[in-house]
């Protein structure tokens, strides 16, 4: 009896698993279904066509693009899908690599960018970057992408001026704009609408027309971690009686290569920043001294003031910048004794800094023999 009971609870065991069998066969998963993998099953028709409208204004030369053919466009090359509703989610256009050291990039087949973009509503990440888009306008069709998250423009050669339709993404955390060819802004009232950036470079653009209205617009960006603003024809006037910064998280602010012409040593709204781990004003035309407001940037990393005519020695009370890594002066006008001057460096950074520059600066004296305790100098 028990052998018979065996056998039959043997059969019972190997008639479920045969069921299992079929139904896994019949029954396509998840995420085939979605992204069209192994059944058939295909992109959104609509975002298809959208994506065949946009390959036919390029020009690809190398074949980049050469995967975008056939029904199911969540399989081409730089196009990511939903798995859970289907959608495009991400379109990834980005030179990079052998592709940008060859010349590989991707080019406008005509005067400008159609609104293809448009198509593409559930976009969360699009990057165009390093591209030639032959001088065109970006277009305004972008700022009806409102999912978007992420967006990268640079190095495009864009050019003329920013669409105040970006102010339409509201979801946005990442923008760059940078290394446009003969980018502006006229307004950046739309800016103060994208509350959750956290990302933001815009250098090169020409921003000199907003004089210091851009520091107030700015200002209101409280997610803000990075910003980038170098090159961009910015004056100073009266940056100095802005009111405190709301910029409590900014982690990279770089104000290089514009000229401001001024005095370092006024309060500026930066240097409420105790936030910042890097901080890059150099090529600005500061002169005068460096305030004594620096030693409370204790979380500073890198401290670049090259090509100024900044003056005497750094502040006496930097004892607490232990993380210190990079600290940049050349091409100032220090006017003091070597050994001076590294006696005003933190001492609890010596094992951290790993570059330190103080060329054309007009010192004197040697350097001191404890200079062997910073470890980390490259």
């Amino acid at each position: 009896m028990a052998a018979e009971l065996g056998h039959l609870a043997r059969g019972a065991v190997a008639a479920i698993l045969c069921l299992l069998l079929l139904v896994f066969q019949v029954t396509p998963s998840a995420g085939a279904s979605i992204s069209g993998g192994n059944n058939g099953t295909t992109c959104i028709s609509t975002e298809r066509d959208a994506l065949l409208s946009l390959k036919a204004d390029l020009l690809d030369p190398a074949g980049r693009l050469s995967s975008w053919h056939g029904q199911d466009c969540c399989r081409w090359k730089g196009v990511g899908c939903s798995k859970r509703t289907g959608h495009v989610v991400k379109l990834d256009l980005r030179t990079a690599g052998e592709d940008y050291k060859n010349y590989n990039i991707l080019m406008l087949s005509r005067d400008e960018m159609g609104s293809s973009l448009a198509g593409l509503q559930q976009l969360r990440y699009l990057d165009l970057s390093l591209n030639d888009f032959n001088g065109t306008n970006i277009p305004v069709s972008v700022g009806s992408l409102e999912n978007l998250r992420y967006l990268n423009l640079s190095s495009s050669s864009f050019s003329g001026r920013i669409p105040s339709q970006l102010g339409n993404l509201s979801n946005l955390e990442y923008l760059d704009a940078s290394g446009g060819e003969d980018l502006h802004v006229i307004d950046l009232a739309w800016l103060s609408r994208l509350s959750l950036l956290g990302y933001l470079d815009l250098r090169g653009v020409d921003l000199s027309a907003l004089r210091d209205y851009w520091v107030h617009m700015v200002n209101m960006l409280v997610s803000l971690r990075v910003l980038r603003l170098g090159g961009c024809g910015l004056i100073t006037s009266t940056m100095s009686t802005t009111r405190k910064s709301n910029l409590t998280h900014l982690q990279v602010l770089d104000l290089s290569s514009n000229s401001f012409n001024t005095s370092l040593d006024e309060h500026y709204w930066f240097w409420d920043l105790t936030s910042l781990k890097e901080l890059y004003l150099s090529y600005c035309d500061w002169h005068g001294s460096i305030p004594q407001e620096l030693g409370n940037m204790t979380s500073l990393q890198v401290i670049d003031f090259s090509y100024n005519d900044l003056v005497g020695l750094i502040p006496s009370n930097l004892e607490n910048l232990c993380n210190l890594e990079v600290l940049r002066l050349e091409e100032n006008n220090i006017n003091a004794r070597m050994e001076e001057f590294m006696d005003r460096l933190p001492r609890c950074s010596w094992s951290t800094i790993q570059m330190l520059s103080v060329r054309y600066s007009n010192m004197t004296g040697e350097l001191p023999i404890w200079i062997g305790n910073m470890t980390s100098l490259e």
